[in-house]
């Protein structure tokens, strides 16, 4: 027997003075209007986060529903019988329903005009949820299966209200019952139809309005929601302007450091966080506004900890986004990238499009470093904490020439030094800084009194008592030079 909602489910509306009136109360001229006006709601709310089991990611929990959504029987004679549709209508749907995807993707395009002004036209007349869902499945599979539908949903038009057909979903992401699948495929349909058509600032602002809250969000299926809203927005230029403007950047940041920081980082959020951030790359003057801001930094750790192929893609290509923009080749090359791109160049990849940005990233960076200083080299080697003895460190001019370089940015390296010193544990970096701390006391004219000032030296003699016999020579060296005044004539002797 087919399934029929109107007969299954308890119903109230919202009467003057607050007076709740069930299905059991309804006469016949109340039920027919059940699917008619949007003052009815279903009194069973359902709360964001109960789409299914989230805990593989939003978009697996999605997918799970659907498959229950699409198994519904929907009454579509019942609704003509109630003068809910016109029998064209009623004969349209059900010719379209049901039917194997190619058959629908064949129907649509010979009916697509009529179809989608069935849908949208549905939905706005509806209140019953389990209706809406499939309606809204139906419009996302079809997106799916034939991008073109896009075009005829981005044409529909009504001369009494400029905001259509986008008003009619906006209605949706205010329901009361805030339920969870409507608020996804809902974001979803909206970015994919404004991203084909010519909507109205303000329409597109609406919706950047409902997804920026979501992102701020501490619960992660929320914060998903709006992350999977954003991606079909962000493929066109100006929506990354309006982004940009409403600083929604510094929210996809956010969401950034709270993973890299996360001892067991959520890597369907990352996933979506980075698949984000990477459109919103695309944009020149965002590319360069996120210079300085720790996203490089970000993303290269992400690469180092993470052995997710998709999420490495991710950052990869971003970072090829963000390469030649505001100071952003600097910070790749002082996060040690540039030893990172060699292995992953010699990685086997099956994608063809990483294996360009890497070839990309090698080349761009390379001529950067080819006019860098060497105390610009040097520099990179310590703030990517990766220390070795390179050719520099035991160059007798590098140190007489750059030592006075030591003072820029308030002391920046001298303080990574002292952080390698107190945050290492690899003998190999602990014993370069300790040689290299002693190599500015005695080439700076101010060195002692430097290293006292900023408290390293206690740091230094700490090592004395380290297990590993380089470190502890490199330590005890560095003391020498710290405590004797003419090192000169003592290592001449």
């Amino acid at each position: 027997m087919t399934k029929n909602f109107l007969d299954e489910k308890s119903w109230c509306r919202e009467e003057g003075g607050g007076k709740v009136k069930t299905k059991t109360e309804m006469n016949d001229d109340d039920q027919s209007q059940i699917i008619m006006n949007d003052r009815f709601i279903h009194c069973t709310k359902m709360r964001f986060d109960e789409l299914a089991d989230t805990s593989n990611g939003v978009k697996a929990a999605e997918a799970a529903f659907r498959e229950k959504v699409l198994a519904r029987q929907v009454p579509w004679n019942a609704f003509f019988n109630s003068n809910g549709m016109s029998e064209q209508e009623c004969d349209l749907i059900t010719k379209y329903d049901k039917k194997p995807e190619a058959e629908k993707r064949e129907k649509f395009l010979a009916n697509g005009e009529k179809l989608t002004h069935f849908f949208v036209n549905f939905i706005h007349m509806n209140a019953n949820y389990e209706i809406i869902q499939y309606l809204l499945t139906l419009i996302n599979e079809i997106i799916h299966i034939e991008p073109k539908s896009l075009q005829f949903f981005a044409k529909l038009k009504k001369d009494d209200d400029p905001s259509y057909p986008y008003s009619t979903f906006f209605r949706l992401l205010s329901r009361e019952d805030n339920n969870a699948y409507i608020n996804l495929l809902t974001g979803v349909i909206l970015g994919n139809i404004m991203s084909a058509g010519t909507p109205q600032q303000k329409d597109i602002e609406y919706l950047f309005n409902w997804i920026l809250p979501l992102l701020r969000k501490n619960n992660a299926p929320e914060v998903e929601v709006g992350l999977i809203a954003l991606q079909p927005l962000l493929t066109r230029e100006e929506h990354r302007v309006i982004f940009h403007n409403l600083q929604g950047q510094d929210l996809l940041i956010n969401i950034l450091a709270q993973q890299v920081a996360a001892p067991t980082p959520n890597l369907t959020l990352l996933y979506e966080t980075l698949y984000v951030l990477w459109l919103f790359s695309y944009n020149s003057s965002v590319a360069t506004s996120l210079s300085g801001k720790g996203v490089v930094g970000k993303l290269v750790t992400i690469i180092k900890q993470i052995q997710k192929d998709k999420i490495v893609r991710l950052s990869i290509a971003t970072l090829k986004n963000l390469m030649g923009k505001g100071n952003n080749n600097e910070e790749m090359i002082e996060c040690g990238f540039i030893r990172m791109l060699n292995f992953l160049s010699n990685k086997k990849w099956g994608d063809e499009d990483i294996v360009t940005d890497l070839t990309d990233l090698s080349t761009g960076l390379s001529e950067d470093i080819a006019i860098m200083s060497s105390f610009d080299k040097y520099k990179a080697e310590v703030l990517s904490n990766e220390l070795e003895w390179t050719p520099v460190h035991k160059s007798e001019q590098f140190w007489k020439d750059n030592a006075s370089k030591f003072e820029e940015n308030n002391f920046n390296v001298l303080k990574f030094l002292h952080l390698i010193l107190q945050k290492s544990s690899n003998p190999l970096h602990l014993s370069v800084a300790c040689h290299d701390l002693g190599e500015f006391v005695i080439h700076h004219p101010r060195g002692k009194h430097i290293v006292e000032q900023l408290q390293i030296k206690p740091d230094i003699m700490s090592l004395m008592a380290n297990t590993n016999e380089e470190v502890k020579k490199h330590a005890l060296f560095a003391l020498q030079k710290m405590m004797i005044n003419n090192w000169e004539y003592l290592s001449a002797k």
